[in-house]
């Protein structure tokens, strides 16, 4: 059966709206079978071949272990000490309201922005809202509204799929596009990757930091398959700030997957030594001094040019050259690793 999120042009609702309909379906099947979610264009196609128990949701565990997910309190974070009522609400209404949720995405599930669940601010950055709770002084502006199944649906997926680093002062959110993604992967995917992080510059760093583990997890994943089925397109980012008792949106963007997955998937064992070096130049660069190392791998991996290529090996080379730095040699490119870091600038 095929299941349909017709897309409302803001991609990270969109994005997070499948991932809540996949983990919603998976539980209904009683974990029998995995869905598949697959960008179709204008809608998120989720397809499962199982048979669905409307039921299971009271009596399953996984259902209970998806709502005891730390993200919660991100996804709420603007609530502040009010996010579990949040969490709640979402837990009740697809409880409550599940048949009518499969009965809309079995034909299509449309977004009707006038409703009256207000959409947090981690779901749609450039409609941030601010803060929700409570506060020492007063604060009234207007809201994004979204119907109410639509709104729990893309509360469950952000929890499963945003990922969030927190800074000195900002949290950094990454959110990975499914383009073809079966579900199971994707959890296996997330246990390899969203716990680990850096000291991170900045939400650029942080994002291309992400990417770069995400498809080393997928190469590890796919064990040498180049036609393994898991693929995604995008990598969403943006960062929260804290100002005072609030937090704002600030820089945001994308990093297209594309070159790092191919690469990934059909020529892994270069790959794998390219990833290491690139790994290790954020991770030396996550310390104080060394800032230079992740600016320079950060603009190659994001805007691959000729000239992001030098400057990241005119400093790379410096530590190099520089007995005083000490780079092992486990950490340098070997042949084959440079001669992808050459097709990854000329792709």
């Amino acid at each position: 059966m095929e299941y349909l999120v017709v897309k409302s042009g803001l991609p990270t609702l969109d994005a997070a709206r499948a991932y809540g309909l996949a983990q919603l379906l998976q539980v209904l099947a009683n974990g029998k079978a995995s869905p598949y979610i697959t960008d179709q264009g204008g809608v998120f196609a989720v397809s499962l071949n199982a048979e669905l128990t409307h039921d299971a949701l009271t009596r399953s565990d996984m259902w209970r272990a998806a709502f005891a997910d730390s993200n919660w309190q991100r996804v709420f974070l603007t609530y502040k000490k009010a996010w579990s009522a949040q969490r709640d609400r979402v837990k009740r209404t697809l409880e409550e309201q599940v048949a009518a949720v499969v009965t809309r995405a079995g034909d299509g599930l449309c977004v009707d922005f006038a409703g009256k669940f207000a959409l947090p601010g981690p779901l749609d950055p450039v409609g941030f809202k601010g803060l929700k709770g409570l506060t020492a002084g007063n604060y009234s502006e207007g809201q994004t509204y979204l119907d109410e199944q639509n709104g729990a649906l893309a509360c469950l997926g952000a929890t499963i799929a945003q990922r969030y680093k927190f800074g000195k002062r900002e949290y950094f959110v990454t959110l990975p596009i499914p383009q073809m993604v079966q579900f199971n992967d994707f959890h296996q995917i997330r246990h390899l990757v969203y716990d680990k992080g850096l000291a991170y510059l900045g939400v650029r760093t942080a994002a291309a930091h992400f990417a770069l583990i995400f498809a080393d997890a997928i190469r590890e994943r796919a064990a040498g398959n180049p036609y393994f089925p898991l693929s995604f397109s995008n990598v969403l980012y943006f960062s929260l700030f804290q100002s005072g008792q609030q937090f704002k949106p600030s820089v945001g963007g994308s990093i297209n997957l594309a070159r790092l997955l191919d690469i990934a998937l059909s020529r892994p064992q270069a790959a794998a030594e390219m990833f290491k070096t690139w790994d290790y130049l954020f991770r030396r660069g996550s310390v104080k001094g060394n800032e230079a190392l992740a600016e320079a791998i950060t603009d190659l991996l994001m805007a691959p040019s000729g000239e992001s290529y030098y400057r990241h090996a005119r400093i790379f080379n410096r530590y190099i050259v520089d007995s005083s730095k000490r780079v092992n040699s486990e950490f340098l490119y070997d042949e084959a690793a440079l001669m992808e870091v050459m097709a990854y600038v000329e792709q």
